[in-house]
């Protein structure tokens, strides 16, 4: 098991803020902080945290100060994440499994600066959106709870077929899903099986990652 208790989160938080102001607390900084009488309780917590996987702990010699590093691990914990939440095809229109988390994004505040709390990621599957700049493999950030416009692109979820990603148009009592290649015809659907799961608002090139 290598969750963290809270008081070695707050330990290993104390370490990552100081270690940003570019110094390393040593066990006595650690146990003045967090009020405990001797070090060695810092050093069992120290320990316990690096057994997790969350920090690496070296000393050359008995004599010699420990070397404590934040694993990255440890550093990912600390950071904002953005979910991917799975693939959505952007071909013809099959059952996907939505619910799939793959992983997560981080730090894409300065490559996404778009980025807003609740934003997640999904990864193309098909090549329907080609002609929108949208290729196979792509990551689209999609932004769930906002009303699209009629020609907005946008994450659909059709009950009884599943997923996909095109232009989505209201006609009445149904919606038209418009794909970018020539190649792939739209659908009309009726409007009572069409969730929007959210509308796109940035292609992320997956070459950065």
């Amino acid at each position: 098991m290598d969750s963290l208790t809270d008081k070695q989160r707050e330990i290993l938080e104390y370490l990552l803020r100081q270690q940003d102001q570019g110094r390393t607390p040593t066990g006595p900084d650690i146990a003045d902080e967090f009020g405990y009488s001797q070090p060695k309780t810092a050093y069992e917590h120290l320990r316990l945290i690096e057994k997790k996987g969350y920090l690496d702990i070296r000393q050359p010699s008995k004599r010699a100060t420990l070397h404590i590093q934040p694993t990255e691990k440890a550093k990912q914990l600390f950071e904002p994440g953005f979910p991917i939440l799975g693939s959505i095809p952007a071909g013809p229109i099959f059952e996907a499994g939505e619910e799939l988390k793959e992983g997560e994004i981080t730090s894409l505040t300065d490559l996404v600066p778009t980025m807003e709390e609740g934003d997640f990621f999904l990864r193309v599957d098909g090549d329907s959106m080609v002609e929108a700049g949208i290729s196979e493999g792509a990551l689209v950030q999609i932004r769930p709870d906002v009303e699209p416009s009629d020609g907005d692109i946008c994450a659909v979820w059709v009950e009884g077929d599943g997923g996909t990603l095109k232009r989505v148009y209201r006609e009445g009592d149904v919606v038209r899903l418009v794909p970018e290649n020539e190649k792939y015809d739209p659908q009309e659907v009726p409007a009572d099986r069409v969730q929007i799961q959210g509308m796109l608002v940035a292609t992320v090139d997956v070459s950065i990652f």
